[in-house]
């Protein structure tokens, strides 16, 4: 056989070589299982709590409004914005206008209806006095018509004077000396000032529903505020839940009040607060994360439980769930004892 000719059968051998080797290959990348990767935690037992984080604001126990309930000119304003007033201590007071010369004009008519009676009394036994017991009563009805008249307007020199009804901080002011008032209006009464009642502060935060039904009445909450350190945390209890609803933003939410149990005295009012709900708390439970639980066709909750990672052995076991506690873990009632490596994710190659 000729060089060239032992050239060619060298090189239709090679040829069928690599068409077998490729065939090869095919079959072989058909024929192997895939390889699954599993990442796993372990079923833990132990305690599961339940937290519900919103954030809120301090509130004094009651703001109250002092408002003047005439109009007139606001002649004096004896507070500002920071003072302390104490119950029953003199805010403001307004220009009386006429009403002195209105006392004096009724005090008048006091007297000279008095007089007339005084003159008919003196006159009923003259024949010609014309006068009868009846129309000496009716001077006595006049005579007490005009004294109310008379009290009438010392009432309103008492509306005159607007004083403090509670005792607390002065947060807000509506108007200034020398500024005239109009009392009745459409709007209500303009407050001349608000006053933050003294007592322990509370916190108002508000709700979302979709986690309102965790909330109940003396709930403990753990609670920090922003303009004090991180590890200052101050315990509450929820102390009131509002049953009405108030949408912010097209969401639903409903507002909820906390007492604490030791406030301190640097609070004040309007600080901005965090407050951690414990609204659930289970101890001895087994629980996995909530992206260890599937659901099977007929809604049934299982987990995948790896029991060799060599060749990746699965056992399917169904599971009864409870509380969804914090971090996304979840309680297994039945299924699970713990200690289980339960799969979070599953990557295949």
């Amino acid at each position: 056989m000729t060089p060239r000719a032992m050239f060619k059968k060298k090189k239709t051998y090679v040829i069928i070589l690599l068409i077998i080797a490729v065939i090869g290959g095919i079959y072989y990348m058909k024929s192997k299982k895939p390889v699954a990767q599993y990442t796993t935690q372990a079923a833990q037992k132990g305690k599961l709590t339940q937290t519900v984080s919103v954030t809120g604001k301090l509130e004094a126990p009651e703001n109250a409004d002092m408002s003047f309930q005439v109009s007139g000119l606001v002649k004096n304003l004896y507070v500002d914005v920071g003072d302390h007033v104490t119950a029953g201590q003199l805010i403001a007071t307004l220009d009386p206008g006429t009403l002195n010369a209105q006392l004096t004009a009724a005090q008048a008519e006091v007297k000279n209806q008095a007089l007339i009676l005084a003159n008919m009394k003196n006159q009923r036994d003259s024949a010609t006095s014309g006068n009868t017991k009846a129309q000496r009563d009716a001077q006595r009805a006049q005579i007490v018509k005009a004294q109310a008249g008379v009290s009438e307007i010392f009432d309103q020199f008492k509306d005159l004077n607007l004083y403090a009804t509670v005792s607390g901080t002065i947060i807000t002011k509506g108007v200034d000396a020398g500024e005239t008032i109009v009392a009745n209006s459409a709007a209500g009464n303009a407050p001349v000032v608000t006053i933050a009642e003294d007592g322990p502060f509370d916190v108002t935060s508000n709700v979302p529903e979709s986690d309102i039904i965790k909330v109940a009445m003396n709930q403990s909450a753990d609670i920090t505020l922003d303009a004090f350190p991180a590890t200052d945390i101050f315990p509450a209890k929820v102390m009131e839940i509002d049953p009405a609803s108030t949408v912010i933003q097209d969401v639903v939410y409903y507002q909820v009040k906390f007492a604490f149990a030791s406030p301190d005295p640097k609070f004040k009012n309007g600080m901005s607060t965090n407050v951690d709900i414990h609204t659930a708390e289970k101890d001895n439970v087994v629980s996995v994360p909530q992206r260890a639980i599937n659901t099977d066709n007929d809604g049934k909750s299982y987990v995948n439980v790896l029991k060799d990672a060599k060749i990746g052995a699965l056992d399917k076991v169904y599971v009864t769930t409870g509380l969804q506690g914090d971090e996304g873990m979840v309680e297994i009632m039945s299924g699970l004892s713990g200690g289980e490596n339960v799969v979070t994710y599953q990557k295949t190659q």
